[in-house]
This record gives C-alpha cells, structure tokens and sequence, in this order.
C-alpha cells in the first residue's frame, strides 16, 4: 500500500512538472530571446507581404442586362409621324414641315412636304400643351471594376462598356398606322468611382451596397448629347465559394440625364435605368500554391526547401476554401469522381 501510495505521487509531481515545463515553453526564454513551442510571429506578420497588399483588391468582372426609360417633354413643337418617319417642328408654312428628325440623339434638319391630304401624316399640335414623350431602350453592358477593401468598406472605381439600342421617343398613347423609326444602336462607355460596404455575412453568403458615380461618353449616334454625371445605387447578393472567389448578382437603379441643344430651345432628356448584373470577384492570394504537385492538404501549412526553412503555402485552388471548417472539406478529387461516375455507367451499361 506504500510503495502504491508513493507511486501516485511521484505521478503526480511529474505531471505538474511537465505541465509548468510547457507553460514556460510558452514564455519568451531570457537567454534566447524567442518563444519556444511555435514558429515565432506566424499570427502578427504575414508570410508574403506583397501578396497579402495584394490581397486587399478585388477585381470584378460582370455583364447582365439592362432597361433605359427616356422620358421628356417638348414645349413649343409640333409632333409628326408620316411614312418616312418622325420630326418635331416650331410651326407648319404652306403645308410644309421645316424642322428636325432625331432630335433626342443626333439632331438632323428636316423639310419635309407634308401635301394637303392630312391622312399622310399624323400631327399631335403644339397647341395642346407640353407634349409628354416616352420610349424605351436595352443594354448589354460588360464592366469591370477594381476595389480596395479596407475591412468592410470598399473604395476604387471601374469602366464599362455599353451595347444600347434605344428605341424613338413618340407621345404618350400615341396610335398610328404609320411604322416607327428604326430603333438607334450605340456603343457606350463609362468611368467612375466606387464607395461600397459590405453589410451583412452570414456563413457563406455577403449582402452590400455601393455607389457608382462617373461619366458616360454616349457615343457617336448621340453626338448632339450632353451627359451629367450618372449615380448608380446598388445591392450585391454574393456567394462566397473561398477566401479569393466569389459569385453575385448585383441588381441596381441608376439616375441619369442629358440635354440636346436646338437653335431654339435646349430640351432636357431623362434616361434613368435599372439594371441586373451577374459577376465574379476574384482576390490575388496572399499564399502560393505548394511547390509539391501531388500536395492537396485541405489548409494552410508550412513546406520545407530540405535546408530547415519552411515557407507557408496553400494546397487548393483559389476558388476552394483554404481552411475548410468541419463538414466543408473536398473528400474526393475531381478528377476521382468523374473515374466513378464512368465506371457507375459501365456497371449499368447493357451487355
């Protein structure tokens, strides 16, 4: 019973001996200068400094669709459509039509005979008060954007460019036999700034918002336009696949406006739009990939050069998680489930 006694002690001050050796291990030693038992400053520095500036930067590539709404309203002019198209004129001298076609782009003089037969035109006259003219246009836009994120803001800019056909504004609730002008294509292009923040994450989806305020060059088919500024609000549903890649969808109401200049008047055009982008962000990351080919180690982790020193490296693709949580790790290759998937279908193939 002694000797069984004496036993459980000595046990006993062992292992408080050993446990007060770790914890020490865990302080700075005096004579070495370091802390012992882990890489020293693995947490306070990060292993590539230019790869983790790097990192800060999201590049983001999208294209969508979008929806132009002209709207304006003409004082002082007449509105007529006949068979070879649509003008607007000051006045009608003798039954003919001195005034413009494409006045909401281009601005073209126009003299046109319009007869003494009022069924070869349609004419919605000036004297019933301002006219109302609305019409609509499509875009498919291809933007790319790059951003600094400095915690959850965001803060950069991008251009874009825009594949728009607008179709000729015409009076509200206007009827006619005679056809529509050919809708105007353009191609225009945008730069401007970006001021974002990311809202809301949960797990592995992010909600923000962000402003985008620029210039539009409208293009040649709009040389008589004089853009404003546009200001582009936003909300961005993102799905987050790994630390460097994301997927989302960025619907978004954009404020816009430009003026066209006739020798009479200057006529303010509305051109608002809303738009549905769908994007990928990429980030540079801020580890390399292991030198080791076959090497697919679910983690950041620390490779040896064979002479003591050891680098930090990743082991997935940048669009995989480099530290998958419990329940979130690859279990099989890609290329080893496209082998079962093959030999599943020759298990059931007829003989």
């Amino acid at each position: 019973m002694k000797h069984t006694l004496l036993f459980i002690a000595l046990l006993t001050l062992s292992a408080r001996g050993y446990g007060q050796q770790d914890k020490g291990d865990a302080k700075s030693s005096p004579k070495l200068g370091i802390q012992t038992g882990y890489d020293p400053g693995v947490k306070q520095r990060p292993s590539y400094p230019f790869r983790a500036f790097l990192n800060k930067f999201s590049v983001n590539l999208s294209t969508g669709y979008g929806r132009t709404f002209y709207r304006h309203e003409l004082s002082g002019y007449n509105y007529v459509r006949n068979a070879q198209g649509s003008y607007i004129t000051p006045g009608l001298a003798g039954g003919n039509l001195v005034g413009y076609s494409n006045w909401f782009n281009a601005v073209t003089p126009a003299t046109v005979a319009l007869g003494g037969d009022e069924e070869t035109y349609k004419l919605v006259p000036a004297s019933d008060g301002d006219i109302a003219m609305a019409s609509g246009g499509y875009s498919i836009p291809v933007n790319l954007a790059i951003y600094f994120n400095l915690f959850r803001l965001r803060v950069g800019g991008g251009a874009m460019v825009d594949f728009h056909r607008a179709n000729v504004p015409e009076p509200d609730n206007f009827l006619t036999t005679f056809a529509a002008p050919d809708p105007v294509g353009a191609r225009m292009f945008r730069y401007y700034g970006l001021l974002g923040y990311s809202v809301y994450e949960y797990y592995d989806n992010a909600i923000g918002v962000d402003v985008r305020v620029g210039k539009i060059n409208m293009g040649r088919n709009f040389a008589a336009a004089d853009p404003s500024l546009f200001v582009n609000v936003g909300v961005t549903l993102e799905k987050v696949f790994s630390e460097y890649f994301r997927v989302y969808l960025r619907p978004a109401y954009e404020y816009k406006r430009y003026d066209v200049n006739l020798p009479e008047t200057a006529i303010n055009h509305r051109n608002s739009a809303f738009w549905i982008t769908l994007g990928v962000s990429v980030n540079y990351p801020d580890l390399p990939r292991s030198p080791i080919k076959n090497d697919k180690t679910q983690m950041r982790h620390y490779v040896s050069d064979g002479q003591g020193n050891k680098k930090e490296f990743r082991g997935q693709p940048f669009w995989r998680k480099q530290d998958p949580k419990i329940g979130e790790l690859y279990p099989h290759l890609q290329k080893s489930k496209r082998k079962r998937r093959a030999q599943r279908r020759n298990i059931f193939k007829k003989k």
